[in-house]
């Protein structure tokens, strides 16, 4: 299975252990953890180590595949991955996607989810992504909206750095895809 994903400014790559000291200081930094469903704050280096940790039997599974999105000469930048939503059948996918504040609003978070779910439907047989982000984060929905997902609705969301619901957007892909059917995952989050 291939596990680089390359577009045209960004390589997508697992995870690694070297990794957890940027993941902890980006995704730690409140204002990108509380747009996050599963991302604490704090978010000390020994919880990004154990979160990468994971991945390998999570991807061996078959259920859960994050990636690390590294710009060249900055090196990682963010999250973006895709898990199956449970109950849905094996072509539905969660889409989820962070990234660390100096890189928001540069269109790296539509570049690299472009290049997952093109690798998500060659590799894995995705032909449904569901998608969420909060009300309070319309730059997400933006990005959503710019991959042509369509809106849904809207549900409640834990996250753990706000520690409360909050209100969010519900999407799916590809527009026109009878949301009924699905069973979207409402613990959706943004890549972690």
């Amino acid at each position: 299975m291939k596990t680089m994903i390359e577009t045209e400014r960004l390589i997508l790559r697992p995870f690694e252990l070297t990794d957890a000291r940027r993941v902890s200081y980006l995704a730690g930094d409140y204002e990108v953890a509380k747009m996050c469903g599963r991302v604490p704050h704090p978010y000390p280096v020994l919880i990004a180590e154990a979160w990468i940790a994971t991945q390998a039997a999570a991807r061996a599974k078959g259920e859960d595949y994050p990636f690390a999105i590294t710009l060249p000469g900055d090196g990682l930048i963010g999250a973006c991955g895709v898990n199956r939503v449970a109950g849905a059948g094996r072509h539905v996918w969660e889409l989820g996607y962070w990234l660390g504040l100096p890189y928001w609003g540069e269109g790296y978070a539509s570049e690299a989810a472009r290049g997952l779910m093109a690798w998500a439907q060659d590799t894995l047989d995705a032909r449904v992504f569901t998608a969420g982000h909060y009300v309070d984060n319309p730059a997400s929905g933006g990005v959503l909206r710019k991959l042509g997902f369509e809106h849904t609705g809207s549900a409640e969301l834990f996250g753990l750095a706000r520690a409360r619901t909050s209100p969010c957007e519900r999407y799916v892909w590809p527009a026109g895809t009878a949301t009924d059917t699905l069973a979207l995952a409402s613990g959706a989050h943004a890549a972690h």
